[in-house]
């Protein structure tokens, strides 16, 4: 079995040596660069299953370099590495790294680190759970084939009750609600939970109502977005994801 390969961009060779012989002791395969543009050309060509980066660096700097890898839809796990204090590691991370290391590297916390990433890359993420708030069959069923293939776990709720005992129990990462639903509606549902249940995952409503009015206190309510009904598959997915994405 290959030894998984680790690309390791330090401008300070003895920086750059230390760390890369704590991880050929491990078993790793090290990719050593010195500067930033070559190694995002060596990220391409070789897709290391790992990227460690310092941050202060001359030229392309380690959150450049994090950035640019992003932009570009490079996934393997990165590293940071800096000597700057937590708030730098921690914009380092706002940037796209995954984790990040304080100096003087620390042996085993630099390996603990890296096993991590690599392990939890290769782990297929949870399905992420939408609840659907609806009490027409059809449109649950409608939903449920828009939704599913797409990837993502559905739960159905009929009634507000209900809904508010999902949310409690099983937290979706999405509630989806019509407005006019028997017993608690959809506007009093989402009051709820913003307000008493503190949920702040994304709410889509979905309905047939278009009146501005209902659009508006479904925002005011606290919900996210509003789409017509009948929706496009396509359209629903879109808003999904970038609810998703945004709340993430």
């Amino acid at each position: 079995m290959a030894r998984e390969s680790i690309l390791v961009l330090e401008d300070d060779l003895a920086a750059q040596n230390m760390v890369s012989m704590q991880l050929t002791s491990a078993g790793y395969r090290v990719i050593p660069v010195v500067e930033g543009h070559a190694a995002i050309e060596t990220c391409h060509m070789q897709r290391p299953d790992l990227v460690i980066t310092d941050l202060s660096m001359p030229g392309m700097d380690g959150f450049e370099f994090i950035r640019q890898l992003r932009q570009e839809q490079f996934k393997a796990p990165i590293v940071a590495i800096t000597g700057l204090g937590r708030a730098k590691g921690e914009a380092a991370v706002a940037a796209g790294a995954n984790a990040f290391i304080l100096k003087p590297v620390n042996r085993e916390l630099l390996l603990s680190v890296v096993r991590k990433e690599i392990v939890a890359a290769r782990t297929p993420a949870p399905k992420k759970h939408i609840l659907v708030f609806e009490d027409e069959p059809s449109a649950q069923l409608l939903l449920h084939a828009m939704l599913e293939p797409a990837g993502f776990r559905v739960t159905t709720a009929e009634n507000g009750v209900a809904a508010l005992e999902i949310v409690k129990n099983d937290p979706p990462d999405l509630v989806m609600c019509d407005i006019v639903v028997p017993g608690m509606n959809g506007i009093e549902l989402i009051t709820k939970l913003r307000r008493e249940s503190g949920y702040k995952a994304p709410i889509l409503v979905v309905s047939a109502h278009l009146l501005e009015r209902y659009r508006q206190a479904a925002l005011d309510a606290g919900a996210d977005a509003f789409l017509a009904k009948p929706v496009e598959r396509l359209e629903l997915l879109a808003h999904v994801e970038k609810l998703l994405s945004v709340s993430r």
